[in-house]
């Protein structure tokens, strides 16, 4: 939804969309360094405005954040424009990123992967990371479950950020449980220039069985070490609930 986040990207982190990734970032590395991960070369697919690469920035690891979204790379150029960070950005489809991006020791995808639209679109993205990682070198990624999307879902308008000054914006979610797609509708309120201008903005997220995630993951030949909970306890499908859960798949040797 390049779009959508045109005009999101403004106010993303001002209000709060990137928290989680900036947040459990630096937990899923140190998760990962305690599988005996090593490596310098990292690839954060839907980087957005850079949530992740703030903590990885402070690292000296080779660096390349994706995204389709210009605007919210802008963001994140501005940012993180400081003098000898290793970081490449490039303006790509997740799904796809051809031959711009050759190897790498890990791939992140973290709170981007219920955009997609369907099954076939996360086989995709893993044969994306399939391609682009050295064998033995981790995938790590997150997505919300049936469980964290549709108790959620609500119909019902709600001021999710209001700094009294400069920024408003409502949302509305809303649950479609055949499909299980939920979609948030955002109403942004800015104050530019003296007046206050109106815009909307729309995600569209859904959620797939953890089986289904898992079974496609061994079929891009990956192997999965670990999938955790929000809280990084262990997750074990059809027994476990959680709202997210977390991935970490090792490309198998060739």
């Amino acid at each position: 939804m390049p779009g959508e986040y045109a005009t999101l990207a403004p106010i993303y982190d001002s209000v709060g969309m990137a928290v989680y990734s900036t947040a459990i970032t630096p937990k899923l590395m140190d998760f990962a360094q305690r599988m005996d991960w090593l490596g310098r070369r990292i690839v954060v697919l839907g980087c957005g405005t850079g949530g992740a690469i703030e903590y990885l920035s402070q690292y000296p690891y080779t660096i390349t954040g994706v995204d389709s979204s210009p605007e919210m790379l802008e963001v994140a150029r501005r940012k993180l424009d400081i003098p000898g960070l290793s970081i490449k950005w490039l303006q790509l489809d997740m799904r796809d990123t051809g031959n711009q991006i050759m190897t790498a020791d890990m791939v992140l995808a973290l709170n981007v992967m219920n955009e997609l639209n369907s099954l076939r679109d996360l086989e995709t993205v893993f044969a994306t990371a399939q391609r682009i990682l050295d064998s033995g070198k981790l995938f790590i990624f997150d997505m919300m479950t049936i469980q964290g999307l549709s108790p959620i879902g609500s119909s019902t308008e709600q001021v999710m950020y209001d700094d009294g000054q400069s920024v408003t914006m409502f949302s509305a979610k809303d649950y479609d449980y055949e499909r299980q797609i939920q979609t948030i509708n955002h109403i942004i309120f800015r104050q530019q220039k003296g007046s206050w201008n109106r815009s909307e903005a729309r995600q569209v997220l859904r959620t797939f069985p953890v089986q289904a995630v898992a079974s496609l993951l061994q079929r891009n030949r990956f192997n999965i070490r670990t999938i955790l909970n929000n809280r990084l306890e262990n997750y074990e499908p059809g027994v476990s609930h959680a709202d997210r859960v977390i991935f970490f798949a090792e490309k198998q040797s060739a």
